[in-house]
C-alpha cells in the first residue's frame, strides 16, 4: 500500500518538474541531440559497415571506408553551412569591434594625406581605413576571380535555400568550394574570406599547439560564421558587405602593418580608391592576394605575381574584348612598383632622414602621424574624444587639421634650431635638454608652443614632453587681474600700492611699506606695475586704487567682491592653486591652468578686445571631420561637419568687456614690451614684422637643496602680423626647475622671433 503510494507521489512530482522544464528541455534536446548523433555517427556507421562487408576484399573495404569518410564529411559540411546567423554574437563582438577597430584619416589643411588616428584600445597594427567608395573594376575582378556565383539575394537558411541557389547561400558557394577543393584550390567563398581576414591570421595560429588542427579549427569558424557576415551585411546589393572585404582585404605594406585598400591605395598609388585608373584597380585587386613590399628580395618577387596575376584576370575577365585585354595589358607591363611609399612631395626630404631602411615608418599610416604631426597629434585626439563623448552615436572616419603640416614641420626645425642656441648660451646654467638630444642626462623640459588665428585655428604648434598636467601661470595671472580692475573703472593712469604681505616682496627684491595719501612712497603706475612684473597689483588692489592730479595724491577705498574673480576664473577655464583668497592667487600669479587651456582662453581674450566682426570660435585643431551614423548594429549615411568649434560667449563675460575696460587693457598690456616702463619683454621691441595687441610674461621659481631655481617661463599674448591677429602661448618648464637665473631675453626671446618669422612666410 506504501508503495503505490510512494510511486503515485512520485509520478505527480515527475509530472510536474516536466510541466514546468519541458520547454527547456525541448530547446536543449533540439541543440543536443543532432550534435550527439552528428559526434557518434562514424561509430555507428563504421559498425554496421563492418559487419556489412565482414566477409568482403580488403579492395572492396577501403573504397566503402573512403565512401563513409566522404559522406561524413558532406554531412559536417551541411551541418556547418545550414542554420541562422548568430545575431547575438553580431551585436556584442563582431560590430563591435569592427567600430573600435575603424582609424580616423587624418589631412592636414592641403588636403594631404598625413595618416590616421587608430582607436588606443585596438592593436594600432589592426586599424583600418573606412572606404567611402569601393570602385567598381576592383569589386567586379575580385568577385569574378574569388566567388563568381555570388549575390545578395538569397535570404533562406534551410535547406530550401540550397536547392533555390546553390550557388550562393548562406554567402557560400555550396556547390563551388568541394569542387575547387577536387580541383587543387583553397576553395573558400569571399564571405568566409571575410571571417578569417576579420579575424587575422594570429587569432587562428595560436588556437591549439598543432598546425593542421588550428587550419581545420579556422575552417570551421569560416563556414559556421560566413552566414552571419553574409546576413548582415548583403542589403542594398550588399553595399556594405563589399565595403567590408575591401577594409579587411589582406592586403598590408611595410611589414603587415597597413591593411585595406584605402591605406595601400594611398601608399602605392598616392591616390584615394574612387580616383585610381582601371589598371590600377586591377592592380590592387591582385594585391588581396599577394602582400606588397616597398623594399627587399620579396619586393622583386611579388611584383611580379601582382603583374602576372593581374594579366590573367584581364584575359579571363575581358574575354571576348581583345582590344581592352591588350590596352589594359600593356599598362600593367609599363606599370613600375614603387619602392618607397607615396608621401607628399613636401614631406619626401624628411621621409629619407627619418626612415632610410626599411619603410616601416612612412609606409604605415598610423605611425607616420605620429611622426609628421606628433605634436598635433595629442590634441586631435583630445578633441576627437570630447567629439565621440558628446555624440556616441557617431562614427568618425576623418578628420581635417586646421595645421599645414609641411609649414609647421620647418617651424619646428627652426625652433629645434633656436633651443639648441639657448643651450650653449645658458651653458651650466640650464639643468634640463631643450632639443630633444638629452646630452649629459639631463631631464627633458617640457616645452609648449602654439599660434591660433583669428578663427580659432592653431596654425602653429611644437611640444615637448608633458604638457598636458596643470600648471601655475606665474605673472600671467595679471592678465586675468586687469579684467576686474578695468570693470571697477580703473584708468590707465591709475596708480596701485605696494603694501608688504606676510614678508613677500617684488622681484626687484623691495618689499613695499605703507601708502598714505600725498606720498609717492611704495606706489608704482598701473603701467609700470604690469609692465615691470612687479608683485602688484597686490592684493590691496583689489581694495583700492590711488589717483594723481594736480590736486595731489589720493587713495580711493573700491573693493573688488570675490565674486567678480570667480566670474573670470570661470569664463576663462582657469583653476585654483589651493585654498587662499582669489585676490591672493591672482595677485601672487597661484593661479593654474594647463597651456592648451591658457591658449584658449587667450584665444578668448583677443577676440573679446579685438572682435574684428566675425563669429567667434574656441581654439581647436580639427577644422571639419566625416562621420558615420551608428545604428542597429549598421553605419548608415553621416555627412562633413564643419565649424565644429563655433560656440558663443555668454553673456556675463561680453559684459566684462565694456568700453572703458577695453581701453583699461589694451593699454596696460603692451607695457610689458615698452622699454620706458622696464617692461619684462622689453628685449622683443627690437624684433620687426609684428605689431603687439597685448602680451604678458609669467615666471615662477622653485627652491631646490637650498637654492632657487627658475622653474617655468610663460609668455601669451596676442600680435598682428600682415594685417591678421593671432594669439599665443609659449613655455619652458620643469618642476624640479629648468635652470639658474634665467631671464625671458635669454630663452623666450629667440623662440619668440622664430615664431614672428614663421608667421611673415
Amino acid at each position: 500500500m506504501y508503495s503505490s503510494h510512494i510511486k503515485s507521489l512520485l509520478e505527480e512530482k515527475l509530472w510536474l518538474l516536466q510541466l514546468r522544464y519541458s520547454p527547456v528541455y525541448i530547446k536543449w534536446i533540439m541543440f543536443v541531440i543532432p550534435f550527439i548523433l552528428l559526434i557518434t555517427m562514424p561509430y555507428w556507421i563504421l559498425k554496421s559497415i563492418f559487419n556489412l562487408i565482414a566477409e568482403k576484399n580488403p579492395l572492396v573495404k577501403i573504397l566503402t571506408m573512403a565512401l563513409l569518410s566522404l559522406l561524413l564529411l558532406f554531412f559536417v559540411y551541411l551541418y556547418a553551412v545550414l542554420g541562422n546567423p548568430d545575431q547575438e554574437k553580431w551585436r556584442n563582438t563582431i560590430f563591435k569591434t569592427h567600430i573600435k577597430r575603424i582609424a580616423i584619416k587624418i589631412y592636414d589643411n592641403r588636403d594631404n594625406m598625413i595618416g590616421g588616428l587608430a582607436n588606443r584600445d585596438i592593436d594600432v597594427n589592426r586599424g583600418v581605413f573606412y572606404v567611402e567608395n569601393v570602385p567598381k573594376l576592383y569589386w567586379d575582378i575580385l568577385k569574378f576571380r574569388e566567388d563568381e556565383n555570388l549575390n545578395f539575394n538569397n535570404d533562406k537558411t534551410g535547406l530550401m535555400g540550397i536547392w533555390e541557389n546553390p550557388r550562393s547561400f548562406n554567402g557560400i558557394d555550396f556547390m563551388g568550394i568541394p569542387n575547387a577543393i577536387i580541383h587543387g584550390r583553397g576553395g573558400s567563398s569571399l564571405s568566409q574570406q571575410l571571417v578569417k581576414n576579420f579575424y587575422g591570421q594570429e587569432y587562428f595560429r595560436d588556437k591549439t599547439p598543432f598546425r593542421i588542427l588550428n587550419t581545420l579549427l579556422r575552417k570551421w569558424q569560416e563556414l559556421n560564421e560566413a552566414k552571419t557576415f553574409y546576413h548582415n551585411l548583403r542589403a542594398n546589393n550588399g553595399e556594405e558587405f563589399k565595403r567590408w572585404v575591401a577594409i579587411y582585404s589582406p592586403s598590408l605594406v611595410s611589414a603587415g602593418s597597413v591593411y585595406g585598400i584605402e591605406s595601400v591605395s594611398a601608399m602605392v598609388f598616392g591616390k584615394k580608391p574612387k580616383n585610381l585608373t582601371e589598371a590600377e584597380q586591377i592592380l590592387l585587386s591582385n594585391m588581396y592576394k599577394y602582400t606588397y613590399y616597398f623594399n627587399g628580395k620579396a619586393h622583386d618577387k611579388k611584383c611580379k605575381r601582382i603583374k602576372y596575376g593581374s594579366k590573367v584576370d584581364i584575359r579571363t575577365y575581358f574575354k571576348g574584348n581583345p582590344k581592352k585585354i591588350q590596352e589594359l595589358t600593356k599598362k600593367i607591363e609599363n606599370w613600375s612598383c614603387t619602392d618607397k611609399p607615396r608621401v607628399p612631395f613636401d614631406f619626401y626630404r624628411d621621409m629619407l632622414k627619418k626612415d632610410t631602411k626599411g619603410r616601416l615608418i612612412i609606409g604605415n599610416p598610423n605611425s607616420r602621424i605620429w611622426n609628421w604631426a606628433g605634436t598635433s597629434t595629442s590634441i586631435l585626439r583630445y578633441e576627437m574624444d570630447k567629439y565621440r563623448e558628446k555624440y556616441p552615436n557617431r562614427l568618425v572616419i576623418e578628420a581635417k587639421m586646421s595645421v599645414d603640416i609641411p609649414k609647421n614641420m620647418a617651424f619646428k626645425k627652426d625652433i629645434d634650431k633656436a633651443l639648441k642656441k639657448i643651450e650653449n648660451s645658458l651653458g651650466s646654467r640650464l639643468y634640463v635638454d631643450l632639443d630633444g638630444n638629452a646630452t649629459g642626462g639631463k631631464k627633458q623640459a617640457n616645452i609648449w608652443i602654439s599660434v591660433v588665428n583669428e578663427d580659432g585655428e592653431i596654425k602653429y604648434i611644437y611640444k615637448r614632453g608633458n604638457t598636458s598636467y596643470k600648471r601655475r601661470i606665474g605673472s600671467i595671472s595679471k592678465i586675468f587681474e586687469t579684467i576686474a580692475l578695468g570693470n571697477r573703472g580703473d584708468k590707465w593712469n591709475y596708480y596701485y600700492c605696494n603694501e608688504p604681505f606676510h614678508g613677500l616682496h617684488n622681484s626687484d627684491g623691495n618689499a613695499g611699506g605703507e601708502c598714505r595719501e600725498n606720498s609717492s612712497n611704495n606706489i608704482y603706475s598701473a603701467r609700470k606695475a604690469i609692465g615691470a612684473s612687479k608683485n602688484l597689483p597686490m592684493r590691496s588692489a583689489f581694495d583700492k586704487y590711488v589717483v594723481k592730479d594736480e590736486r595731489g595724491i589720493k587713495i580711493v577705498e573700491d573693493r573688488i567682491g570675490s565674486k567678480k574673480l570667480q566670474d573670470i576664473y570661470n569664463s576663462f577655464n582657469l583653476s585654483r592653486d589651493n585654498n587662499t583668497s582669489l585676490k591672493y592667487e591672482l595677485s601672487f600669479g597661484l593661479t593654474n591652468s594647463t597651456p592648451l587651456n591658457l591658449q584658449k582662453a587667450i584665444h578668448k581674450l583677443t577676440y573679446l578686445l579685438y572682435n574684428n566682426g566675425s563669429r567667434y570660435q574656441e581654439a581647436h585643431i580639427t577644422k571639419s571631420l566625416k562621420y558615420k551614423i551608428i545604428k542597429n548594429e549598421k553605419l548608415l549615411k553621416g555627412r562633413r561637419e564643419s565649424l565644429l568649434y563655433l560656440k558663443s560667449i555668454d553673456r556675463k563675460t561680453k559684459e566684462m568687456f565694456d568700453t572703458n575696460t577695453k581701453i583699461y587693457m589694451k593699454t596696460l598690456l603692451k607695457t610689458p614690451i615698452n622699454p620706458k616702463f622696464h617692461g619684462t619683454l622689453r628685449s622683443f621691441s627690437n624684433i620687426r614684422g609684428f605689431e603687439t595687441l597685448f602680451i604678458k610674461s609669467g615666471t615662477t621659481d622653485k627652491p631646490v637643496n637650498g637654492e632657487t631655481l627658475t622653474q617655468s617661463k610663460w609668455v601669451a599674448g596676442a600680435i598682428r602680423v600682415k594685417g591678421k591677429a593671432y594669439s599665443f602661448v609659449i613655455m619652458v618648464e620643469n618642476e624640479n626647475g629648468i635652470g639658474k637665473r634665467v631671464r625671458h631675453y635669454e630663452i623666450m626671446r629667440p623662440i619668440f622671433k622664430e615664431m614672428v618669422k614663421a608667421l611673415n612666410r
